[in-house]
């Protein structure tokens, strides 16, 4: 019944396409949603100038056949199965996918419902898509890509890309990986890149992918930032295939910490919104601790530096306390091993606290000429007296300790007002920014939850 229910639906998709063509080929007045999303993406009079193999129409799952063989210019009709269940927006994706792998540039895209006709099968909901062939081409990453990846990333940042740094956050991360989509020129020169690494958050709606992606190192080379502009250019074409390909009906929600031109942009072209300012802060060197010296005598305090000192008391922490944080990144011992420890460039010190021999906290800071940054932290809040111990372990006389910490919760925030932790502004207005994919109410909860500068890839 379902086959035979999709076959009715896709004739009914192919004949309201074609009825759709011969009005606007007559110059008839658009009748309704889809005449209208055709005469938006193609000007009256250019129907006549498209080669009839550029006029296509797929339906739900189909494939829109080899892009190589398709003319420079196309005008694609997406007509949603409904007998394809969830696979329908998959199937879009797919045919952009396809067109932007094919070297198309997606000129034009509108939605549009069929005219009723009737006694006859209602036609599904369209998509319309016009695309122009300039060659630039985006594809998924391959193994090989690495050293044209580390050119792009020197021409456009000026500095190197460490490359076992780079392979341990996109290759080597326990939540999988890479994922990259890259942008390639006519002449097959990388000229963009736009990737994410995974990260498992706890506290996210039990039905749904617990995954959401930490976005860095988007990309574009400066000889071709001029090539299309706003949702065509390198930059919104790599985003969008990042998105079909490895976020839609996969992972929860897109984050990232942004500033300046890259954040209007995010937000105009790539569906990104700002939550909210980078939450920082500062501890003044001439702040007092008072009590941390009291407490210290309760404490065992550990530097640890090897990743078999990770391991289940550090998930006994988290399980124990996770429920007062509310939503945050799950700080487990397999990540924490991954996060500080196998990193391979210098990175953070990470200090536990121990009292009767059980984990009360842990702290990850590092070191600088002229401050000390606190990256991380979990604390027990039945064990404050611990975070006391190790914020006055991690300070440096006449140096300010900084860090991203969160709002949230509540007794976590009054604790650090407590210890005399005042709000500053980001000294590079950073802002955290989030693209919901299954997750929809990503924005609200992340208003919510608890981060810190060890969540995102600038620590």
């Amino acid at each position: 019944m379902n086959a035979q229910r999709g076959a009715e639906t896709a004739s009914a998709a192919v004949e309201a396409w074609q009825r759709c063509l011969e009005r606007r080929r007559a110059g008839a007045e658009p009748e309704a949603g889809l005449d209208q999303a055709v005469a938006a993406v193609l000007p009256r009079g250019g129907l006549t100038e498209m080669p009839p193999e550029g006029l296509r129409v797929v339906v739900g799952t189909q494939a829109i056949g080899s892009v190589e063989e398709l003319p420079d210019e196309v005008l694609v009709g997406w007509a949603y199965d409904a007998a394809a269940g969830e696979a329908g927006p998959s199937g879009y994706d797919r045919l952009i996918v396809d067109l932007l792998e094919g070297g198309f540039r997606l000129v034009s895209e509108r939605a549009g419902l069929p005219a009723p006709v009737a006694g006859q099968e209602a036609a599904p909901p369209f998509r319309v898509v016009r695309g122009r062939r300039d060659g630039y081409r985006v594809r998924d990453y391959r193994p090989g890509d690495e050293d044209a990846i580390f050119d792009l990333y020197r021409e456009t940042f000026g500095v190197a890309q460490d490359p076992e740094h780079w392979r341990w956050r996109y290759v080597d991360n326990p939540r999988g990986g890479p994922r990259i989509s890259l942008a390639f020129s006519p002449e097959g020169e990388l000229v963009g890149q736009y990737c994410a690494y995974p990260v498992r958050w706890h506290g996210l709606p039990p039905l749904g992918p617990d995954d959401s992606h930490q976005v860095g190192d988007t990309m574009t080379r400066p000889s071709a930032r001029t090539v299309g502009r706003g949702p065509t250019s390198l930059l919104a074409r790599t985003g969008r295939h990042f998105y079909a390909v490895h976020c839609r009906n996969r992972i929860a929600f897109n984050y990232g910490f942004n500033t300046g031109n890259i954040t209007k942009f995010s937000c105009r072209f790539l569906e990104a919104e700002v939550v909210e300012d980078a939450p920082y802060r500062e501890l003044p060197p001439s702040a007092p601790l008072g009590r941390g010296i009291r407490f210290r005598r309760h404490y065992d305090l550990r530097r640890v530096t090897e990743r078999s000192e990770v391991g289940a008391a550090f998930d006994a922490l988290f399980e124990r306390v996770s429920g007062r944080y509310g939503l945050l990144v799950e700080r487990s011992a397999e990540y924490l091993r991954w996060r500080y420890l196998d990193c391979p460039v210098e990175g953070p010190e990470l200090i536990a606290a121990y009292r009767g021999g059980r984990l009360a906290a842990w702290v990850a800071a590092m070191r600088f000429p002229d401050r000390v940054e606190w990256g991380d932290a979990l604390v027990d809040p039945a064990e404050l007296g611990a975070l006391r111990v190790l914020v006055d372990e991690i300070r440096v006389p006449d140096f300010p300790i900084v860090g991203w910490f969160s709002e949230r919760p509540r007794w976590w925030s009054r604790e650090l007002d407590s210890l005399g932790f005042v709000r500053r502004p980001e000294p590079q207005s950073l802002v955290t920014i989030q693209v919901p994919f299954v997750c929809r109410d990503a924005h609200a909860r992340l208003r919510r939850a608890y981060y810190t500068k060890g969540d995102s890839d600038l620590f």
